[in-house]
């Protein structure tokens, strides 16, 4: 019988983009996630994809190739 997936995938570490950016203007100026939010929120705003449809039918296509990738990898390892 072939072993189960690692767990790794649940594993990994997460941090939402929006977050590092914050830290990262905190850490750089000494400030307070507070202070570094309202200097980086604006700026972050206006780089968001709303109603981009060619970005967003990437993005699903590209996360259905990774879940195909996965599902393969699954296969290879229960036989």
């Amino acid at each position: 019988m072939a072993e189960p997936m690692s767990d790794k995938y649940y594993e990994e570490k997460f941090e939402f983009p929006l977050w590092k950016l914050i830290k990262r203007r905190a850490e750089e100026k000494d400030i307070s996630y507070i202070e570094a939010s309202e200097e980086v929120i604006p700026e972050y705003a206006r780089n968001i994809r709303y109603r981009d449809t060619k970005f967003e039918e990437a993005a699903v296509q590209e996360g259905a190739k990774e879940i195909a990738e996965w599902a393969e990898r699954g296969r290879k390892e229960m036989t």
